[in-house]
């Protein structure tokens, strides 16, 4: 009986490590914000809702991923306004402390990176969370819980992985099996092409952004992009103003009177690149023309004196500043001067 007892208590110990490493015994956290190396001000500055904020993560067991790659969390402090949160979250191994063997679970600690607006150095270690991390052989398994305020586990993508055979001419990587390629068929992948890029103006905290927004129509998101931004100069050539690489679906460019100015007509194009293989690109799509100002229609107009009643359209492209503490309808508008041929100066039409 007392061997009975002792065969089922440790079926049950087998029983819950596998629900733990099982894929439905376990969450994945896969968003790529989430990496060491993503910068969170651009959030910050444009799209604050997609801020990664674990206070109101449901507790239990995850898994880290990024970009459909395995990832773990880092065990060194990590920058502040990184992994798309405020302050990062990341894993604190003591002295003589270490990561679970296979199979072993070990309670460690949490620490979540600030730095206070009135000092000059950070705090690696200013809030602690208890953290439970099993080792499921080939990854590992963390048991999270809410964070205090808008804090974030980080994540960094494993950097090796342990090829096993398992069968003639296969291997096994990170519980996946497949068939060697030839180095031929693997560089013959292309990535897909980005969806055609869209770009739109936007206030943001003051000052006017022009947004370009883009993505890929298929569901691989193994993929970063290059952003690419152009004018038309005056003689119709096209100027670059800004490139960037972004693992994110939008760029910005600020309206700032001096490398982009009212008036300007603005392109946007973005091309794809595999993450595994950053040499190996799409080509670029663009969009379509962009006019960053106001525009009449019609352009032109034969004004006769008539008696007849003309209509001008006028469409701002960009938005109009108003001050924030603006109390008279007059504190927001534009005012437009309207002139003859002859240059003699009409009435003044506020709009």
């Amino acid at each position: 009986l007392k061997i009975a007892i002792l065969v089922l208590i440790s079926a049950l110990g087998m029983l819950i490590w596998f629900l733990e490493c099982h894929p439905g015994g376990h969450r994945i956290l896969k968003s790529p914000y989430r990496s060491v190396d993503f910068d969170s001000s651009h959030l910050q500055q444009s799209a604050i809702q997609d801020l990664i904020c674990d206070h109101s993560l449901t507790a239990g067991w995850y898994r880290f991923m990024i970009f459909d790659k395995p990832a773990e969390m880092p065990s060194k402090c990590v920058e502040m306004n990184h992994c798309g949160t405020q302050a990062p979250v990341w894993l604190y191994l003591r002295e003589r402390e270490s990561m679970p063997q296979p199979g072993e679970i070990k309670q460690l600690t949490a620490c979540a990176t600030w730095q206070f607006f009135f000092s000059t150095s950070r705090d690696c270690c200013l809030f602690r969370i208890p953290v439970s991390v099993r080792n499921c052989g080939d990854f590992f398994v963390y048991l999270l819980q809410p964070t205090q305020g808008c804090m974030g586990y980080c994540a960094e993508a494993v950097a090796y992985a342990k090829p096993q055979t398992c069968g003639p001419g296969g291997v096994e990587i990170q519980g996946i099996y497949s068939s060697k390629l030839a180095p031929s068929s693997s560089a013959s992948v292309s990535p897909p092409l980005p969806a055609t890029p869209e770009v739109v103006a936007e206030w943001i905290k003051g000052s006017i952004y022009l947004r370009c927004t883009f993505g890929i129509p298929s569901a691989n998101s193994s993929v970063g992009f290059i952003v690419a931004w152009s004018r038309l100069s005056p003689e119709g050539i096209k100027e670059e103003l800004k490139r960037e690489t972004a693992v994110h679906t939008f760029s910005l460019l600020e309206l700032d009177g001096i490398n982009l100015k009212v008036g300007d007509r603005v392109y946007c194009s973005s091309s794809t690149f595999l993450l595994e293989k950053p040499n190996i690109k799409s080509s670029p799509v663009e969009s379509e023309e962009f006019f960053a100002g106001i525009k009449i229609y019609p352009e032109t107009y034969s004004i006769s004196e008539d008696g007849k009643e003309y209509r001008l359209a006028i469409e701002s492209r960009i938005p109009i500043p108003c001050p924030e503490f603006g109390q008279l309808e007059n504190d927001c508008k534009i005012s437009l001067t309207l002139n003859t041929v002859d240059q003699v100066p009409c009435e003044e039409q506020v709009l």
